[in-house]
């Protein structure tokens, strides 16, 4: 069954079944997507996820062990399948089939793949996802949809723009939504509620010699390592929540996650492309995506969920001397060595 983003919401509030496929190139809508699927599905009592990420070495058979094993707790599991390509393989259409016909009540598959092309709608393996479950495939936005889009989304955040604001802020970000959404959050993070006009989104885009989390998380990713650290000393110094820090971080490092499993199939001039990486920003992307390999952005990752349940008082520690080691990390020169998670397949908080 295929249903359009936009009945997504109302899809999810309805039913939840056991199978979602989620497809496209517009990273932005296409994870806010899988989210809300991850949203629903531990609503209903899918609270146990496991995540396997296809390349060219992956093993199949471990699709088909992982829905037929015990969970540990009793709970039910979410699998889920990330195909940074839309082409399985032989192994990989037998698997999903096979799969599909005896998928157990107690497990949901969500697969998330770029975007499909006409061969693959027709294909066996296809067809069998549509039958037992529901295709979602994410659209660009373009520049003509793309003032609708933004001021709906500053309406979620309460801000009103004038219409030279608007013009400007969707002239500012090239048609890239993650760029468009980075720029709102920053807006509201420096402005709160009410009306947004031309000169706040001018101050937005213009160089500042104030330090922020935005040129913290450039920085990191430049490889700019010492300057990192005194960006992250002045942010501290200024009074900047941590809560801020680690969420800035974390967002941009799911994005990295994603840019560099999708590397095992593409240069990395077509992952920047596909990503829509803003102009602006491919230098200091291109940078971060050399220095790290996928293995070492998902324990990145890894590391910034304890750092949030650090924040939340739920583990002991000092949240800052901790950001020091990680933005170290990321910018290549780590004062100690990693230290990976005991259960990698858990490594994502759902």
């Amino acid at each position: 069954m295929n249903i359009a983003l936009q009945q997504l919401s109302n899809h999810l509030r309805q039913q939840v079944m056991n199978v979602y496929y989620v497809a496209g190139d517009e990273p932005l809508q296409k994870e806010e997507a899988v989210k809300a699927i991850r949203q629903a599905a531990s609503n209903d009592g899918f609270t146990e996820r496991v995540v396997l990420d296809v390349d060219k070495q992956f093993d199949w058979g471990l699709l088909l062990a992982e829905s037929q094993s015990m969970s540990l707790f009793g709970d039910k599991r979410l699998i889920e399948l990330r195909m940074p390509q839309t082409k399985p393989g032989d192994k990989g259409s037998k698997a999903i089939v096979a799969f599909m016909a005896g998928c157990p009540d107690d497990v949901m598959l969500l697969i998330v793949s770029g975007k499909l092309d006409k061969p693959q709608l027709k294909s066996k393996w296809f067809k069998a996802i549509d039958a037992k479950g529901v295709c979602i495939q994410v659209w660009p936005i373009d520049k003509t949809q793309l003032p609708g889009w933004v001021t709906q989304r500053m309406a979620t955040l309460k801000m009103q723009p004038t219409p030279d604001a608007l013009a400007l802020l969707c002239d500012r970000v090239e048609g890239n939504l993650l760029a468009a959404e980075q720029a709102l959050e920053k807006l509201f993070l420096l402005n709160g509620e009410g009306e947004v006009d031309s000169d706040a989104v001018r101050d937005l885009v213009a160089d500042s010699s104030r330090y922020n989390v935005f040129q913290l998380v450039d920085t990191c990713l430049n490889g700019e390592a010492s300057q990192s650290v005194k960006i992250l000393d002045g942010l501290q110094g200024e009074g900047v929540d941590s809560v801020i820090i680690v969420w800035a971080l974390m967002r941009e490092i799911r994005t990295l996650v994603s840019m560099s499993l999708a590397m095992n199939e593409q240069s990395l001039e077509q992952v920047i492309r596909s990503f829509h990486v803003w102009q602006k920003r491919q230098n200091c992307v291109k940078s971060a995506l050399s220095r790290h390999k996928a293995r070492q952005w998902q324990l990145f990752l890894w590391q910034l969920s304890e750092l949030d349940k650090m924040n939340k008082g739920l583990k002991a520690g000092n949240i800052w001397h901790e950001l020091i080691q990680l933005v170290l990390k990321v910018a290549g020169s780590p004062l100690m060595p990693a230290q990976r998670p005991k259960q990698a397949a858990y490594s994502y908080p759902i």
